[in-house]
């Protein structure tokens, strides 16, 4: 309890490098649960794209429902197709009929036997949909072969970026955050030097002398993801509305109560670690010197 009190009483004798060192530790927390959970969640986006219809084959139009019936048989044993879905010539007017129903003059020309079946094709892996194209153009039936690799490509691109992007930012805010308060209890050792010499001179361990330093350290971490992880949670209460709208059908939104136990638990274990080891760091130089 002394040294829990010890620890107190330095941080509010330093308001400011406190404060400083509370601010930027909850900027980088912050970030460390925002690039957590947007990692995630571009992971979850990227796969369910990946294994959306992406190869779509248009049968000629003197194709026969046999034929299209026979390319979707041929095309299911391969192991790298995750899923097939027939469309016939009925249900492609069905289908442009629902994105057209607000033109009735393009809903008049168009009938069932001018448009194409098509055969659309999953991977199990976004690599594979150029393997999927290729069987399928070898068919005599298929008339063209679409490929949607503009959008996946850029979906990985920029899935990619984000991850570096992130990663570097929180790499940096993490050193900042370790030399800040490296910095901070180094100071408050400078500080009380001449009583750590008179503890040590009557007997007092090291433990017993760097004890009040590690708790402050500790301290100041833990009440920085504490800030961070509440200011985390109300901008996704405030934001949620909009995304759940937006992620309608991807992926299911908001995040079970158990996602953000477990993030909070980790925040809590990596700012235990990072103000012990930077205290730690801070008092092996300082005893040195001593």
């Amino acid at each position: 309890m002394k040294a829990l009190r010890t620890a107190l009483v330095a941080i509010r004798r330093s308001p400011y490098q406190s404060l400083i060192s509370i601010f930027i530790l909850t900027i980088t927390f912050f970030v460390a649960y925002a690039f957590s959970l947007l990692s995630i969640g571009s992971q979850r986006i990227l796969s369910f794209f990946e294994t959306q219809p992406q190869v779509i084959a248009f049968l000629k139009l003197e194709a026969k429902q046999e034929d299209l019936q026979a390319i979707a048989d041929k095309i299911k044993g391969k192991d790298y197709v995750a899923k097939v879905t027939l469309v016939d010539q009925e249900e492609a007017l069905r289908m442009y009929q629902a994105d057209n129903q607000n033109d009735p003059l393009l809903l008049e020309l168009v009938t069932a036997e001018i448009l194409p079946s098509s055969v659309e094709v999953a991977a199990y892996d976004a690599k594979n949909l150029d393997l999927i194209k290729q069987d399928l153009a070898q068919e005599a039936m298929v008339e063209e072969v679409v490929l949607q690799e503009d959008v996946i490509g850029n979906l990985v691109r920029w899935t990619n970026a984000l991850r570096i992007m992130g990663l570097f930012l929180l790499s940096t805010l993490s050193l900042v955050s370790f030399l800040m308060i490296m910095n901070t209890i180094s100071m408050h050792i400078a500080a009380k030097r001449k009583n750590m010499q008179i503890m040590k001179f009557i007997g007092a361990s090291n433990a017993y002398v760097s004890r009040p330093f590690l708790l402050e350290a500790t301290i100041t971490g833990l009440l920085s993801n504490s800030l961070a992880f509440a200011v985390y949670y109300g901008v996704l209460l405030y934001i949620s509305p909009w995304l759940t709208d937006f992620l309608d059908g991807i992926i299911s939104w908001p995040p079970t109560w158990q996602f953000f136990v477990y993030q909070f638990a980790a925040g809590l274990l990596v700012a235990f670690l990072i103000g012990m080891f930077a205290s730690a760091v801070a008092l092996r130089r300082m005893l040195k010197k001593n």
